[in-house]
């Protein structure tokens, strides 16, 4: 299998509406292509980390490449891995703030301003902590050894990890809405996507 990183910024500022779209694409295709990652968005930059087969994964990453809705693209890491760091994402989001990366301990003196291309190809530590709270839960293979205490606190990690997922995704919801209804463009599209928002809500 294959893991890779990279860094983008966007073409045109993305509203909403274009970060929901592109999820709904993500998680539409990826199951199919057995691909897995995280994407991270702020200040117009695209982090991403996609991982799955490795023919698959290089024309999936050619195609990215070409997006026209981005620029600037580079692969910051590129692996041969054995086991996957996010095989519970079809697509994982999040979109920073400077709130969130106060709850990180290794991230409190970055601030948003540094999540640019330039800062993060710079500074590989920082991207490994960035994407390492987002990993499933068995990620590293000491996890097995732990002891019931430690299993215990990784099952509350995941759950909070999960709720930030869903708060994030329903937060971009909303918003594509209120953009959608401000310039009178609301359509079934949305509906059934907040229907769909809902159903998820209340199956946890």
């Amino acid at each position: 299998m294959l893991r890779v990183t990279y860094l983008s910024r966007e073409s045109d500022p993305f509203t909403a509406q274009a970060l929901v779209d592109l999820l709904e694409h993500c998680k539409r295709n990826n199951p199919t292509l057995g691909v897995t990652g995280m994407l991270m968005y702020a200040n117009g930059t695209f982090l991403q980390t996609l991982e799955g087969e490795t023919g698959t994964v290089e024309t999936l990453l050619g195609r990215i490449e070409r997006d026209s809705r981005h620029r600037d693209f580079q692969v910051i890491k590129r692996e041969a891995v054995q086991d996957r760091l996010y095989e519970n994402w079809s697509m994982g989001f999040e979109r920073l703030t400077q709130a969130t990366l106060q709850d990180v301990p290794a991230l409190k003196a970055f601030q948003l301003e540094d999540f640019n291309p330039e800062h993060l190809s710079a500074h590989p530590a920082v991207v490994e902590n960035l994407l390492e709270r987002h990993r499933s839960l068995h990620w590293d293979p000491l996890i097995r050894e732990v002891n019931a205490r430690d299993q215990f606190i990784d099952e509350l990690r995941r759950a909070l990890v999960n709720a930030r997922q869903r708060n994030e995704q329903a937060l971009l919801l909303i918003e594509s809405v209120i953009e959608a209804s401000a310039e009178d463009r609301l359509t079934d599209i949305h509906l059934q996507l907040c229907r769909r928002m809902v159903d998820t809500l209340r199956q946890r």
